[in-house]
């Protein structure tokens, strides 16, 4: 039986409250901030003129990311030491443009299973770790008037809050989990590498307003799934695929190696190309420092859709973003569109003919469509240092598991976010995801009939704090409640043999980091 509604609620109430009281406490123990780091060294700036704290974004941030890294509120930033010049449009920065970021961290994780009645009683995992949360390796510059360009390279990386369970299979079949959660770590080499082009017109068109970027990179949402995201917890409607939330097998089981290494996502880097600016509308570009000023950002672009990896198909993604900001507030809208987020060899791999399939073995294309506004709200024009930020987006996948049925789902996040000095923030976040009834079990198609029936739906609370000891030292805590739901129920899948009932995955987490860049 499922838990009662008000007894989960009343116990994360009662976690959130350790937690809170920790963070208060944490509050009143901790220095001010002082110093000044990383990239700040080429400008001389503090690296809260960008960052509130690192790594989320300010408006101001976003104005020296699209201008290059090379002016802020569209005024020139002077080095601190003078750029070497090469050519006339073409210099090397005067200062090494290296940067690393690092850090240690306790992670704990406790999971609880409430698989459908009759399968298997309930089922309870635990986890802790201490570990090294991160090591990353940055080089970022401009170099003259209009190249730029920013690399990173992580070379250690803890996975303890990313492809956390969730879906069909883990709240509804996986009913003998390991006991002690094994948290996953990954040693990559490589991960974002992108350069830019800016104002590929010169002086006869306004600056940065048409600039050039290619590389592997983030996709241009409102809110980064990357690094420079305020949150540890990934954004749900970012991460999630078909696959996570309907797929009676374990994705990595069915697909082969990590699920991020085969299925698309947007919250994994991208090869992508793209045209981006900003546009102030007739006003000097220096207006957008103005609270008042009207302008706008866009972002045009085409990518192979497959996490920074060779395109997995011969079919191009096509992607957009258009921004309009005023008075310290944003409004905006992405669009994504893919006409094959599979390969191949993923469809025969997955197919039902081998061991933990779940296609049908055709080789027909997953159309992906993404698309949805976005909308940050502040009161800090005001004089309160509050904002609320907002993502709401509808998911389509035409063809997820072969059989020609489509999956629909709609989902998002809400953050508010209180920064009482500029060295602190306090935020709360509620994502959430909505799925449509699926269901393939009287299709065959190739000889094979469908073994998946679901009605997904997620959630996530989560309760952060964060303090800047100094510039580029950084203490983070959060706290994360998450519940998976798979809804369907009804009758019994015949491949499976197996009753469809309300199934239910939850687990709490939290998450103790201490980072620092130089």
């Amino acid at each position: 039986m499922h838990e009662p509604r008000s007894s989960v609620l009343a116990r994360a109430a009662r976690k959130a409250l350790t937690f809170a009281a920790m963070a208060g406490l944490a509050i009143q123990i901790m220095p001010e901030a002082k110093a000044v780091p990383s990239f700040s060294r080429q400008y001389g700036q503090k690296c809260s003129a960008c960052h509130n704290p690192w790594g989320g974004l300010t408006p101001a941030g976003a104005t020296f990311k699209l201008s290059g890294y090379r002016a802020m509120n569209g005024k020139d930033l002077k080095p601190v030491n003078p750029e070497i010049e090469i050519t006339k449009d073409f210099s090397l920065p005067g200062s090494l443009p290296l940067s690393i970021i690092t850090g240690v961290g306790l992670e704990s994780r406790t999971e609880k299973r409430e698989a459908a009645v009759g399968l298997a009683p309930e089922v309870t995992s635990k986890g802790t770790t201490l570990a090294l949360e991160d090591l990353s390796i940055f080089l970022t510059s401009s170099m003259g008037k209009h190249f730029a360009y920013f690399i990173e390279f992580p070379m250690y990386e803890t996975k303890a809050w990313e492809f956390t369970p969730t879906g069909n299979y883990e709240a509804r079949y996986n009913t003998n989990p390991d006991k002690q959660i094994k948290f996953s770590t990954e040693i990559p080499s490589f991960e974002v590498a992108k350069f830019f082009w800016n104002n590929l017109f010169g002086d006869s068109a306004p600056r940065d307003s048409v600039n050039l970027l290619a590389g592997i990179t983030h996709p241009p949402l409102a809110y980064s799934p990357g690094k420079v995201r305020l949150s540890v917890n990934q954004y749900l409607v970012y991460e999630r695929t078909a696959l996570d939330l309907i797929s009676p097998r374990k994705v990595d089981d069915v697909v082969g190696g990590e699920p991020n290494d085969h299925i698309f996502r947007l919250s994994e880097p991208q090869v992508l190309a793209e045209a981006f600016g900003m546009l102030t509308f007739g006003k000097p570009v220096t207006d957008v420092g103005k609270k008042d000023t009207f302008w706008a950002e866009y972002h045009v672009g085409i990518s192979n859709g497959a996490n920074g990896k060779a395109a997995n198909n011969a079919t191009p993604s096509w992607y957009g973003r258009w921004v309009m900001r005023y008075y310290g507030q944003s409004l905006g809208l992405f669009g994504w569109k893919s006409t094959d987020s599979y390969s191949d060899k993923i469809r025969s791999t997955a197919s039902l003919v081998n061991p933990n399939g779940i296609m049908s073995g055709l080789n027909n294309p997953n159309q992906v469509t993404r698309f949805g506004p976005d909308m940050t709200l502040s009161l800090a024009p005001w004089g309160i240092p509050v904002n609320l930020e907002n993502q709401y987006m509808a998911n389509r996948e035409s063809n997820p598991l072969g059989f020609g049925k489509a999956l629909k789902w709609k989902g998002g996040f809400h953050q508010i976010n209180y920064r009482p000095t500029n060295t602190q923030a306090l935020y709360v976040r509620y994502d959430y995801l909505k799925g449509d009834p699926y269901d393939d079990t009287r299709v065959t198609l190739n000889g094979n009939t469908g073994i998946t029936r679901s009605t997904p739906k997620e959630n996530d609370w989560i309760f952060g704090y964060q303090r800047m000891i100094q510039e580029h030292i950084k203490w983070v805590f959060e706290y994360r409640h998450h519940q998976f739901d798979d809804l369907a129920m009804g009758g019994v899948i015949p491949a499976l043999g197996v009753p469809t009932n309300p199934a239910r995955l939850t687990d709490d987490g939290f998450t103790a980091k201490f980072m620092f860049g130089f």
